[in-house]
């Protein structure tokens, strides 16, 4: 009651105040509707700031678990890829070790014996064997046949040699080079003993013996038998391959297939051909100028032009 006392009291003032604030908020209209414009604006803003913030956080949390799926995904197919590549390798490698086992088992069993192969080889090592005593036997018939020819060598050389010094001999009354000093040697020495056992043959008697002998080796009806050196043979190539070898057709090379005069025979082909050409085109023009034929033109001079 005694509020309501009051402010009846003071009615007047609260009209005048009334009014007052009326003009100020009049005056500050403007003023607070910007700054609430401004307090708005803010807070638009950044609750609009918020929700794209929110939304960007979303995005990438969806992106991240996206692209997880997808690469978990392209790792299982890389990791299939390579474990599939993994198993072929290793079947591969099996598959070649088997392949290898059974080859080796078939080609030691059906083409490459081990049984024929040793057989072969100890029949080699034979005839290594028998090709070398052969070549060992004529290294030493050969080095024999040079001992021997030496020694003839030198004895035709001492013969002849001594044959030159036959006038050195001892006689009757006088001794020779060759005597023994000694007078109680009575043995004379091996040269002068050997100077008396050669024979000295006279010219005469040479000629005659050169033109037997010539007469005889020409007037012979049989000739001595051919001495033919060891030849080592041995298993080189099968006969039939040796036989179809030397009975092979003849295959010339072009050089040898070419006649000597194949230049000539071209030459005079050219010319053979060109004339025949030339007959050909001569006979095809005089055909085609018989065979063209030119319009009467009597029966169109008579009827004029219509």
């Amino acid at each position: 009651m005694a509020q309501l006392v009051k402010v009846w009291r003071g009615r007047r003032d609260v009209i005048s105040m009334l009014v007052s604030a009326a003009r100020e908020a009049d005056e500050a209209r403007d003023r607070e509707y910007g700054a609430a414009v401004t307090i708005q604006s803010w807070f638009r803003g950044c609750r609009l700031r918020a929700y794209l913030r929110y939304l960007s956080e979303s995005a990438t949390v969806v992106q991240r678990w996206y692209r997880g799926h997808l690469e978990r995904e392209l790792y299982r197919q890389l990791l299939k890829s390579l474990v599939a590549n993994m198993e072929i390798d290793h079947y591969n490698a099996m598959a070649e070790r088997i392949q290898t086992r059974w080859r080796g088992y078939y080609v030691r069993k059906y083409v490459f014996d081990f049984y024929a192969q040793r057989r072969y080889l100890t029949e080699l090592i034979r005839k290594n064997e028998i090709v070398g005593r052969r070549l060992e036997e004529a290294r030493m018939q050969k080095e024999r046949e040079e001992t021997e020819r030496q020694k003839t060598v030198e004895r035709l050389r001492m013969e002849t040699e001594l044959r030159r010094q036959h006038h050195m001999l001892s006689t009757e009354c006088r001794g020779g080079v060759y005597k023994p000093f000694r007078e109680g040697r009575s043995q004379p020495l091996p040269t002068e003993t050997r100077m008396r056992s050669l024979k000295f043959h006279s010219s005469t008697g040479k000629s005659k013996q050169r033109t037997l002998s010539c007469d005889s080796h020409v007037t012979g009806t049989s000739l001595p038998p051919v001495q033919l050196p060891n030849k080592t043979q041995g298993p080189f190539h099968h006969p039939g391959m040796v036989w179809r070898q030397r009975h092979r057709p003849l295959n010339p090379t072009l050089r040898v297939a070419t006649p000597f005069n194949s230049e000539e025979i071209a030459r005079s082909l050219k010319h053979c051909r060109e004339r025949e050409r030339e007959r050909e085109r001569e006979c095809i023009s005089g055909r085609i100028f018989s065979c063209i034929g030119y319009p009467d033109t009597s029966e169109t001079l008579g009827k004029g032009p219509s």
